[in-house]
């Protein structure tokens, strides 16, 4: 797990160097978009930057997430993300 770990945190920073050194820390329960709690951690995605996190994912892993039973829609953390790749492999 830590294998898909360390390629969707690579991939966050790589789409979004901001936070890297902005002190957002990327954890499991980092919401990609928006923040469903008070206090959650937010690394505030927008729809593009999602989709480039998707496709880069899909190629680093060998898969397509059109081909699972897996919707994008249901991605709503940085653990749904590593949880659904880890899945897919």
């Amino acid at each position: 797990m830590s294998e898909v770990w360390n390629a969707v945190s690579r991939a966050i920073t790589g789409i979004r160097p901001d936070l890297d050194g902005s002190g957002t820390a990327i954890t499991r329960d980092s919401a990609l978009f928006y923040a469903a709690d008070p206090g959650q951690p937010v690394l505030g995605l927008d729809s593009m930057e999602a989709l480039e996190l998707i496709a880069v994912l899909e190629r680093e892993f060998g898969v397509e997430l059109a081909d699972t039973g897996i919707r994008i829609a249901d991605l709503r953390t940085v653990g749904d993300v590593v949880d659904a790749m880890a899945g897919a492999r």
